[in-house]
């Protein structure tokens, strides 16, 4: 029974992505081509990939990946001659959907639940997030990099302990 309850939270993860690039082709005037029906067959043949995987080889998980992509790499191509909505976000999508598929199997639950909440949330976000970047200033930009450099990359390398007299000057700290 908890094999099936895999199997179905696979395939309604996929159905909520699915969800959220049909709607987003239909409102664009396409005819889509990949919809909730194959999003949800996407995260489906990910969990019975794995499924499969793990009673046999886990090359089979693999091989999996490549009938996906082969699939995707021609609906872009055929979209690229009839423009039916399948963009290379969709194609990501779709591949990043397999894998939720196969993490449920994983016993990757609450990974694949939560990666498939955010990705939907960020998919669906596209028109705010295209508005940011029209609005953001090249000087905003900058200082933010050079903000998250000094915050990523040299705070992590100081020294977190004091220095001086009576070790006062903690580095770390101080940043």
């Amino acid at each position: 029974m908890d094999l099936l309850l895999d199997l179905l939270l696979a395939l309604i993860l996929g159905m909520l992505v699915g969800v959220e690039r049909g709607t987003r082709v239909r409102r664009s005037g396409y005819d889509n081509v990949i919809g909730i029906r194959t999003f949800g067959l996407i995260g489906l043949f990910g969990a019975l990939t794995a499924m499969v995987a793990s009673i046999t080889t886990t090359t089979f998980l693999g091989f999996g990946f490549i009938v996906v992509g082969a699939f995707l790499i021609t609906a872009f191509i055929s979209d690229i001659e009839i423009k039916r909505g399948v963009g290379a976000t969709t194609v990501i999508a779709a591949f990043i959907t397999y894998i939720l598929g196969s993490l449920v199997i994983l016993d990757y639950k609450t990974v694949a639940i939560a990666v498939a909440v955010i990705m939907t949330l960020l998919l669906s976000l596209k028109p705010e997030l295209h508005r940011f970047i029209i609005l953001i200033e090249e000087s905003e930009l900058n200082a933010a990099l050079k903000f998250l450099l000094i915050s990523v990359v040299i705070l992590p390398v100081l020294p977190n302990k004091g220095y001086g007299p009576w070790e006062a000057i903690n580095p770390f700290e101080l940043w």
